[in-house]
């Protein structure tokens, strides 16, 4: 499957979301042996289902009177 056209070429290498990365407990390690506090390497494999949604935006402050016709 062609992941670039479901999440575009514009993707920034993270180790948060390689598909290398391993985490045990509070601990994330790279399986190919490459340290995980630069960021990102030459290695990056990006997996979709590691990346963490971004928290829903609220919705404001509304009142019944606002959704009557």
């Amino acid at each position: 499957m062609n992941l670039s056209r479901l999440y575009g070429k514009n993707i920034l290498p993270s180790c948060g979301y390689c598909l290398y990365l391993k985490r045990d407990g509070n601990e994330e390690k790279c399986v190919k042996g490459k340290p995980t506090d630069a960021g990102s390497c030459g290695a990056f494999v990006y997996e979709p289902t590691l990346r963490e949604p971004k928290e829903a935006p609220s919705l404001g402050h509304y009142k019944p009177e606002d959704f009557q016709i």
